[in-house]
């Protein structure tokens, strides 16, 4: 049904090459998702020399490292082996404290037959994950992170002038790069935060070169603010994956999440988070939407994409920039901001109520 959308994915925005290997993942969070599964394979296999996959049981939560099946799926038995003797390996799952050069070393010295693509839409993300980075990072390979993906996707976000997305999303981010610090305002969102030190990401949607990732749908500028910068409140109308009944707001001081004002279940989960990861309360990303094909508000991977719209998200940070480590990581989408930016001696209004000005 999705074959014709799968193979421009696959081709146009990956640039899959008949002698590479393509590995592709998802989890059985959805039942649609093994489905899909289904015709990414027979695409794939068409269109390169070899092709993996694997449906790995939900992780519940995004930002958590994928479970070891998948570590094996990726690197071989014994580069898993090697990471479990060295004591690495549960500390990688647990995002525990570890040297990151020693995962590489091992890595590169006993991994097998690693891909040089990576398609991965398990409802659960993977961006923001070590995995992802070691691939990208060390490995050189590009990966595509897709959670949340619904198949309408294809349709919208996915069908639109790449090279503009591109092109709008590096004049952001070369803002984001100057910028030294961010003012955010909205219905009911007023914070501050600084981006002093930090460089912006650039999620174009064409990874063609060793190393590039991001997500699909793509079209978005962000950036790690500094973690202990974040005062004020941040205004909240929809979770990840569904509108919210009632408002809630963040309350930031010094960079984290202070307090939570309003009545809605989805605040209970946060506080729940934050009893077992106090780490999760602090700001993690600032992004700013740059895809005209992008509308709908309820799905984050698309909403957040949206022209016009920026985001902030709280949990980790540190596979882009950060210096936070947890195993959560979730973006809310504002609408309509007023943004300014800025740094010593000059100031800049990136968006007027909702109307980007680069």
């Amino acid at each position: 049904m999705f074959e014709k959308h799968i193979r421009s994915l696959l081709e146009v925005n990956m640039g899959l090459r008949e002698e590479e290997s393509l590995l592709l993942l998802t989890d059985d969070t959805k039942d649609y998702l093994p489905e899909l599964m289904e015709e990414f394979v027979k695409v794939g296999s068409e269109l390169c020399s070899g092709v993996k996959h694997i449906v790995y049981p939900s992780t519940g939560r995004h930002g958590k490292e994928p479970p070891e099946e998948v570590w094996r799926t990726t690197f071989g038995d014994e580069a898993v082996e090697a990471l479990k003797k060295a004591g690495l390996m549960e500390k990688i799952l647990n995002k525990e404290e570890y040297s990151e050069d020693d995962v590489a070393t091992i890595l590169l010295s006993v991994a097998k037959d690693v891909p040089q693509v990576v398609v991965a839409f398990p409802y659960y993300s993977t961006t923001h994950t070590f995995y992802r980075k070691i691939l990208t990072k060390y490995l050189g390979v590009r990966y595509a992170s897709m959670p949340l993906f619904e198949p309408d996707m294809f349709l919208g976000p996915m069908q639109v002038n790449w090279e503009e997305v591109r092109k709008l999303t590096e004049d952001v981010a070369d803002i984001l790069d100057e910028a030294e610090w961010v003012h955010v305002r909205a219905e009911g969102t007023d914070i501050e935060f600084s981006l002093q030190g930090r460089k912006a990401l650039r999620d174009t949607g064409i990874f063609h070169n060793p190393g590039d990732y991001g997500n699909l749908p793509a079209g978005e500028a962000f950036i790690a603010p500094v973690e202990d910068s974040a005062f004020g409140r941040l205004t909240i109308t929809y979770g990840p994956d569904r509108p919210l009944q009632r408002p809630l707001t963040l309350v930031f001081k010094d960079g984290a999440v202070e307090e939570i004002e309003g009545f809605e279940d989805y605040r209970y989960y946060l506080e729940r988070v934050f009893r077992e990861h106090d780490k999760a309360r602090f700001i993690a990303e600032f992004g700013v939407g740059t895809n005209p094909g992008a509308k709908r508000p309820d799905n984050v991977l698309e909403a957040e994409k949206i022209l016009g719209t920026i985001h902030i998200a709280i949990g980790d940070n540190h596979t882009f920039g950060g210096v936070n480590r947890v195993p959560f990581h979730t973006d809310y989408v504002v609408f309509k901001p007023e943004v300014t930016v800025g740094g010593k001696g000059w100031q800049k209004r990136l968006l007027e109520k909702g109307r980007l000005r680069t």
